[in-house]
């Protein structure tokens, strides 16, 4: 089957045209075929259809060649997550394809190889948060919405030795995570620049993946995964409920 898989949770949206082998609940054969990576900071507006439309030519595919439709679905930028599942809905709703749903945690936790160590993507949610998950490959710590400290404290709780730090909420907490680490025993790396953010590369495998155990879903049961309210929203519930008040 051939793979369309859109990544747009990030400040860099990139776009992966992949075959995947998929028989009898497994997934026998996979290759990336194509893979355009955006440059433009929060441009996935305006870039992402011409991205589409580079990778699937440099894969050598027409859209009616796509089979199924990985997207990147949360957490991350909202404004970026529903650009992605808005697109990934229209494609599927026009084309009549799966839809195939990818937690942006697992699929950047999929950029490197761990070496058994725990690998903890977390995003920066702002506010002090953190989205966050941990795994060794299989889940350690459940994705969700932290506090850089509630996370940490996870984080010591698994046990690990080696710990290995991946997203943009490296860029923010480095020093917080790192004296937390310190004074815990723990050894902390942070991954490098060239995988430490998310890939459409890893969301059209995961993707790949999940299709094998028949976990797709069409265009309409799509949904983002913000795992917490917008803070547009989050503020006029707030002042709806001062209002209520009084």
């Amino acid at each position: 089957m051939n793979i369309l898989a859109i990544e747009t949770t990030g400040a860099f949206a990139s776009v992966a045209a992949a075959y995947a082998d998929v028989s009898e609940g497994r997934l026998a054969e996979f290759e990336i075929r194509a893979h355009v990576q955006g440059h433009d900071e929060f441009s996935h507006l305006q870039n992402l259809t011409p991205q589409i439309d580079e990778a699937l030519s440099d894969a050598g595919l027409k859209i009616g060649d796509v089979d199924a439709i990985a997207v990147s679905c949360g957490p991350g930028s909202f404004t970026g997550i529903r650009i992605g599942v808005s697109t990934a809905r229209a494609l599927a709703q026009v084309l009549d394809l799966p839809c195939i749903p990818v937690l942006s945690l697992k699929a950047l936790s999929m950029r490197i190889d761990g070496e058994g160590a725990l690998v903890c993507p977390i995003l920066d949610a702002r506010r002090s948060q953190v989205y966050g998950a941990g795994y060794a490959p299989e889940e350690i710590i459940p994705p969700g919405p932290y506090t850089l400290e509630e996370f940490l404290d996870k984080v010591e709780e698994s046990g690990r030795e080696r710990v290995i730090f991946m997203g943009d909420g490296v860029d923010k907490y480095a020093k917080a995570i790192e004296d937390r680490a310190s004074a815990g025993g723990v050894r902390v790396d942070f991954a490098p620049e060239d995988v430490r953010y998310q890939d459409a590369e890893t969301v059209a495998l995961q993707g790949a993946r999940l299709a094998a155990e028949g976990r797709s879903c069409s265009y309409g049961e799509l949904e983002p995964e913000y795992m917490r309210m917008a803070e547009a929203e989050r503020r006029l519930r707030e002042k709806k409920a001062e209002e209520a008040d009084g």
